[in-house]
């Protein structure tokens, strides 16, 4: 499907894997999974040491945001999975195009939702979650808590990320200790962003959104939202981070590290797209 794309020769190669009910439960084990997605001869691969999902896409752009949110995220200095593109054999005549995500899951530790940790189930996103996170966690942890929230926000109003539901971001706790885990799951962007990404008031006024996770929906033309900005700074830091990033240069990063050839066709298309929401960002 993507062999244009796709370095063949170079690619990581898999093939599905059949384990038993015991195999299974040391998946399960190792990466915090169900026996259900231990058991798919599709999604869990152990390769040099390490364990790795599999995912496979129909479309390339999803393919693509899994390589560039990782990138994004290191120009922020937030913790991301690290993503890799692979070709699956499945048989004699199926191949499935995707990408690897390395495992980020300590056996040692919990991982959890804003909801496991506290938040009511009822709870929508709003500013008032800034300061109710500090309820959930100790004080000499909600600093980089808050602040990894605010990254994460940044990165997905860039991408126009439609899909960050409460279980596609998680706290890892360490006894009473909580962090921010690895941010994850980057596929359902851009290309989405033109049904899902409500980050123009005069074309989408039935919503009162720009981009929205689970803890937070910032609408960034409102006067509430300036105030915020103020209360938070670094928040502000972060927005401009993101103003400053050149997707051109990001696809190129990619292209070079994982051999990929992305016609300039998909370069426009991102181009055109990031520099829309950059030039939106009023702060």
């Amino acid at each position: 499907m993507f062999e244009h794309i796709y370095d063949i020769e170079k690619c990581i190669r898999l093939k599905p894997i059949n384990r038993t009910d015991e195999e299974a439960a040391d998946v399960v084990n190792s990466v915090n999974t169900t026996i259900y997605s231990a058991k798919n001869d599709v999604t869990w691969h152990y390769i040099e040491g390490k364990y790795y999902r599999f995912k496979f896409f129909k479309r390339f752009y999803s393919i693509l945001n899994e390589l560039i949110g990782p990138k994004i995220a290191n120009k922020l200095d937030l913790k991301t999975v690290n993503n890799f593109p692979a070709i699956m054999d499945y048989g004699e005549f199926l191949t499935f195009y995707g990408i690897i995500s390395e495992n980020f899951v300590d056996p040692n530790k919990e991982y959890l939702t804003i909801f496991d940790i506290g938040f009511k189930q009822k709870t929508q996103p709003s500013y008032k979650n800034i300061r109710r996170l500090k309820k959930y966690c100790n004080e000499e942890d909600y600093h980089d808590l808050i602040n990894n929230l605010f990254k994460m926000t940044c990165l997905d109003y860039l991408m126009g990320q439609v899909d960050r539901v409460s279980s596609n971001f998680l706290f890892e706790k360490d006894g009473d200790k909580i962090t921010f885990a690895p941010l994850f799951d980057y596929a359902e962007a851009y290309e989405c962003a033109k049904m899902g990404c409500f980050f123009n008031p005069k074309e989408n006024q039935q919503h009162n959104f720009s981009i929205g996770n689970t803890f937070i929906a910032p609408s960034f033309w409102e006067p509430k939202f300036k105030r915020e900005l103020k209360k938070y700074p670094q928040f502000r830091e972060y927005l401009e981070k993101i103003r400053e990033i050149n997707i051109l240069e990001i696809i190129k990063e990619i292209e070079e590290e994982h051999n990929l050839k992305i016609n300039d066709e998909f370069k426009r298309y991102y181009d055109v797209r990031t520099q829309e929401k950059q030039r939106s960002l009023v702060i």
